[in-house]
């Protein structure tokens, strides 16, 4: 069963988190746990975050997708409890830097068994940015 974590502006404020920027470069950190325990990402375990426009569509047409098979987009810090870290980057390709709205996404793990487990959904939310000044 997945977790609906929405990541808007009013939840990370509430959360006393910095809000997401569009263009701008962060690392969100989670720790994913199923029945009580964590979820053990040890081996080949694959991690994706997705975001997309409209749920329905493929992952080939997302706004959005990070995997942890490149660390530099999703790096697995602690595979035994289920902990990683999303980076999200603020120019270039698989970037927030055209990301402006609120949009659906998830979270999901394949595991060594190729068992497929979404872990969060929700809504996230990237406001628009004000200097566009990136070099």
């Amino acid at each position: 069963m997945s977790v609906k974590l929405d990541i808007t502006e009013d939840r990370l404020s509430q959360d006393s988190y910095r809000v997401l920027h569009a263009g701008d470069d962060y690392n969100m950190s989670f720790t994913v746990e199923r029945a009580g325990s964590a979820l053990d990402l040890t081996g080949s375990a694959v991690v994706y975050f997705t975001v997309k426009e409209d749920a329905i569509k493929s992952d080939a047409n997302a706004k959005l997708q990070l995997s942890s098979a490149d660390s530099a987009q999703i790096e697995i810090t602690d595979a035994a409890n289920g902990q990683f870290t999303v980076k999200f980057v603020g120019t270039g390709a698989k970037s927030t830097e055209n990301m402006a709205g609120l949009w659906p996404y998830d979270i999901q793990a394949k595991l060594d068994s190729g068992t497929i487990i979404t872990v969060a959904r929700g809504l996230i939310e990237f406001l628009e940015q004000i200097t566009r000044a990136t070099s």
